[in-house]
């Protein structure tokens, strides 16, 4: 999909290599399951070999032995027009009809997908949902590799970079760590299904008003795209982020408005554009720029990853400060636990430094860069269950940053795996409805 977030009754490019004679487009809409939108006529099917996955697909390109790899042919459709999350599934056809029969109970494959986002002509909510895009194409091996196993620069040409214009993105391709198998969700990490999916169901369900919107547009429109939100959402694992993508997010909680990170190991890898569509890694936030901390409250370096099974006792979240706005109508009480039936903690979390050695509520030091304002609602002690780094716990919690003016709000999930305990448990449900409802709601006038 050429434009990963086309405008609603606007137009969006498709491009497709098939060695059927002709294949038409389905448009199913993302939400509480997936709901046929349109269908394209027949399209003419043309073949066309596979790029690198620095190129961008969609213009002629020179393969790694010099070899010519022509463009993959592009049909410019309607675009849907309802904003919301789409998966494009292709169909194979013949003089028979249809050559091939996709499975549409799904948004994630392998292949014959494409995954956008329809953004309204003008904002309809006071939320914003940002699918992580460039996460997904950091992991996304079409072409030969991707930001995990990438040849070394000069080797092949284009290394080490990844673009935005290939297969895949969420779904229609493979993730580099699709044999990392979580044990508790079968369907493939760094895919839209896995994590955002799951979100985006959970939200449809309870009838929230949102837009949705990509990586690609924070980084291209930065304030300009947050400036009509009171709340911007991330959830699952948004782990890479541009310089523009960070000083936007930062400028509009500045400017009074919030944050709500569901998700860990956010905003770890710092990235930079070589052209329009390609990116790379240009070192870790901490390494190089202001600790992600400042922004998100919590870091990796202080929560860790839990790999396959191999930690397999669950992790939930230890409560502190049970009557913050955050815990209303849930019912829990300082020492409670949370999401442990669900291994909510994981797989890969977040956390802000504190003292172990002192006694609960836990206070964070701010060593590590956390804002000095950040309050660690909820405990998550990987270490007692054998992974974790630095101080190795994740750490659940919000900071507000107050100006003259203006206050803005972050909080932090601090764990990856936060979706898939939005169905299992009443607790993390209720806690995300109060953020929600709370963090998006009008900010109240000088006189109130």
């Amino acid at each position: 999909m050429e434009q990963p977030s086309p405008r609603a009754g606007g137009t969006l490019t498709l491009r497709a290599a098939t060695d059927a004679p002709r294949f038409r487009v389905e448009f199913h809409r993302c939400g509480d399951g997936l709901t046929l939108s349109a269908k394209s006529p027949w399209l003419p099917g043309a073949d066309a070999p596979p790029h690198l996955p620095a190129h961008d697909w969609g213009r002629d390109g020179t393969g790694a032995r010099g070899e010519p790899l022509p463009a993959w042919p592009g049909h410019e459709l309607p675009a849907p027009a309802e904003p919301g999350v789409y998966v494009a599934v292709l169909v194979e056809g013949d003089d028979d009809g249809d050559r091939t029969d996709p499975d549409r109970t799904t948004p994630d494959g392998r292949e014959a997908k494409a995954l956008f986002v329809v953004r309204p002509a003008a904002p309809s909510a006071r939320i914003l949902y940002k699918l992580p895009l460039f996460t997904y194409h950091a992991y996304n091996v079409s072409g030969g590799w991707c930001l995990y196993d990438h040849p070394q620069p000069g080797d092949v040409p284009g290394a080490p970079g990844v673009s935005l214009h290939r297969p895949g993105g969420g779904t229609g391709a493979t993730p580099y760590d699709v044999t990392n198998f979580d044990p508790y969700d079968p369907t493939p990490r760094q895919t839209f299904v896995h994590w955002d999916g799951r979100f985006v169901a959970w939200l449809a369900r309870r009838g929230y008003p949102v837009d949705y919107c990509t990586d690609l547009d924070l980084h291209r429109d930065g304030e300009e795209l947050l400036a009509p939100y009171r709340l911007l959402v991330s959830a699952g694992h948004d782990e890479y982020w541009s310089d523009a993508m960070r000083a936007a997010v930062s400028r509009h909680v500045a400017a009074g408005r919030n944050v709500a990170f569901f998700g860990g190991n956010t905003c770890w890898w710092r990235i930079a554009f070589r052209d329009a569509v390609t990116f790379e890694r240009t070192g870790f936030w901490h390494e190089h720029g202001p600790p992600e901390n400042e922004l998100t409250g919590v870091s990796f370096r202080n929560g860790g990853e839990r790999d396959r099974d191999e930690h397999p006792e669950p992790v939930g979240f230890r409560v502190q400060h049970a009557d913050h706005w955050v815990y209303a109508g849930t019912g829990l009480r300082d020492g409670d636990v949370f999401g442990l039936e669900e291994c909510l903690v994981g797989y890969e979390c977040d956390g802000a430094a504190f003292d172990r050695a002192a006694r609960p509520p836990r206070v964070p030091t701010g060593e590590d860069g956390t804002p000095g304002g950040f309050t660690i609602l909820a405990v998550g002690d990987c270490a007692a269950a054998g992974w974790g780094l630095g101080n190795r716990a994740a750490t659940m919690g919000l900071h507000t940053r107050v100006g003259t003016a203006f206050t803005g709000t972050v909080f932090t999930g601090a764990t990856t795996d936060w979706p898939r305990g939005l169905d299992g448990s009443a607790a993390v449900a209720r806690i995300t409805a109060n953020v929600l409802d709370r963090l998006g709601e009008p900010p109240l006038s000088p006189s109130s």
